[in-house]
């Protein structure tokens, strides 16, 4: 794939949701964590004009070769933050030979501004960290856009509040704006990073799908990486993160009357622009593909015990037959976009991986954006007709006897922002789709009958007065931590669904005081008798 043009517990405090200017900086992206393994780490950071950066770790130093990004350039017919120039350059350093499981304090400077952070490598595979564990968050549909901000998504009662929302509550609508939500998300599993950190147990955090609302706007990738490596939060620059393509990622900017320069919508032109952008940020490993444009779409990386496959389900199978995850795009239109149906390069490549991952002993753990199993409007069957749906999850169930047959222990999703857990011949199946965007309620037509908690149901609001005091849906993410089993070989896995819980003030009421870390009623553990590495 080308690229750039060239090679708590406790309580968290609530802050400001809003973007204050800020003083010209010498980073457009500040300093970011990428490609995790047990000797290595990118360290990645974009600015404004090619002038080389330095980066000094482990008692080394580099210095960075800027590369121009086009496909980082703003649209033609886009908002876009005049601060900021058109087309950004990417700084992009690999460091080899480091230890495994180990933390190097790292610095990077770009004309006169330092920016400092501590990395920390994976443990060799197989292995946990010196602390005796790690631990992975996964989150999906952020969806992260300038509009977010003061933006607050409509807040469907729980059906423990009959007739409609309580007086004081914002109007039905839930008392954070999206920014604010999914800043807090971050700051949130930042907390928890520090603390496994401190441990000595390596971090990772992965993102399944929707990560910008348009895919094709550039202004839409400022705001992610505002909340990730800039002035809204860092937390990439010190753990390293995944990401899996959604639907939102192929989903062009703003349209235009002139057909030729039209990049709106599922176009096939749309959906290359969003997924370069996607493909420019991140840095996966590759997969061999044949078509070098499928390269880092789908990737393994193994972390200490476990192995986590992403996929890209964004298109596959028959157009707008019962395996297509998106009917609103042609095949024909979007040959960059992998297929993933039985047949394909990419599920000959599942099928290689999972067998090669079990072989080995390792915790296997897959995600792809689409819920096979939602209760959600994407739970619906594929098509356009009543009681179906256009963008439906049901598809991606024919991996369903592949992971049966090896030994898959959970497979993270998104798609339809809501928590939703269910069961399928062991397995455990998530919708971790409560990033920061909506907070949704099922839809009347979907059924999931192998669902076993869902948060709209299963988390009863209780009020006091106007003031919330536990339950109903909030923003949050599923936090996963793999210890070693004190009482013999092997590990324990314990799957935590993890939410903010917004602290109301009595004398204001839809007022949010301060926020508090909370798990939902569904924690999961198990272990997992897996080969230990030699030593």
């Amino acid at each position: 794939m080308r690229r750039c043009a060239g090679p708590w517990i406790g309580v968290v405090l609530l802050a400001a949701c809003c973007h204050a200017e800020e003083p010209a900086s010498a980073f457009r992206v500040r300093p970011y964590l990428q490609n995790p393994a047990s000797d290595a780490m990118t360290v990645r950071w974009l600015t404004n004009d090619d002038r080389p950066g330095t980066l000094r770790v482990a008692g080394r130093e580099f210095t960075s070769a800027p590369v121009l990004c086009l496909e980082l350039a703003y649209q033609p017919n886009e908002a876009r933050d005049d601060r900021l120039g058109s087309a950004p350059f990417l700084h992009s350093v690999r460091v080899t030979g480091l230890e495994p499981a180990m933390s190097y304090p790292y610095a990077v400077e770009q004309g006169d501004e330092t920016r400092k952070a501590i990395l920390t490598t994976a443990p060799k595979p197989g292995d946990v960290g010196p602390g005796g564990g790690v631990r992975l968050f996964f989150y999906a549909d952020c969806e992260a856009q300038p509009e977010s901000r003061g933006s607050r998504v409509a807040w469907p009662p729980s059906p423990s509040l009959p007739g409609g929302p309580r007086p004081g509550w914002v109007e039905g609508r839930y008392p954070a704006d999206e920014t604010t939500g999914y800043r807090m998300n971050l700051a949130l599993i930042a907390a928890r990073a520090a603390e496994s950190l401190r441990a000595k147990n390596p971090v990772l955090v992965s993102v399944v799908g929707d990560l910008v609302e348009s895919g094709g706007e550039q202004r839409d990738w400022d705001e992610f990486w505002r909340h990730n490596a800039g002035d809204f939060g860092t937390l990439a620059s010190r753990v390293p993160i995944v990401a899996a393509l959604g639907n939102h990622e192929l989903f062009g900017g703003p349209p235009s009357d002139d057909p030729k320069k039209d990049l709106g919508g599922y176009s096939g032109r749309a959906t290359l622009v969003g997924a370069m952008k996607f493909l420019t940020y991140f840095d996966h490993p590759t997969n061999g593909a044949a078509d070098e444009r499928h390269e880092e779409r789908y990737h393994r990386v193994d972390f200490g015990p476990v192995t986590l496959l992403t996929l890209d389900t964004t298109n596959g199978g028959g157009d707008d037959g019962p395996d297509d995850t998106n009917h609103d795009l042609d095949r024909a239109d979007a040959s960059h976009v992998p297929d993933y149906a039985p047949g394909s390069e990419q599920y000959a490549w599942l099928e290689r991986q999972l067998s090669d991952a079990r072989a080995a002993g390792r915790i296997i753990l897959v995600q792809f954006h689409h819920a096979p199993y939602s209760s959600g409007p994407h739970g619906l069957p594929p098509g356009d007709g009543l009681g179906e749906n256009l963008q439906s999850g049901q598809p991606l169930r024919v991996f369903a006897d592949l992971f049966r047959t090896h030994g898959v222990r959970a497979v993270f999703s998104g798609h339809d922002e809501m928590y939703e857990h269910s069961i399928v011949d062991g397995i455990h199946y998530y919708d971790v789709g409560i990033g920061g965007d909506a907070l949704r309620g099922p839809e009347a037509a979907a059924t999931n009958g192998r669902q076993v908690f869902l948060a709209h149901d299963h988390a009863p609001e209780r009020w006091n007065g106007d003031v919330l005091e536990s339950g109903g849906k909030h923003y949050g993410h599923v936090e996963v931590d793999v210890e070693r089993n004190a009482a013999g070989p092997g590990f324990t896995v314990s799957i935590r669904p993890v939410h903010l819980f917004p602290v109301l003030d009595p004398a204001k009421p839809g007022t949010i005081a301060t926020w508090e870390r909370r798990e939902y009623d569904d924690v999961v553990t198990f272990d997992a008798a897996i080969k230990e590495p030699s030593r």
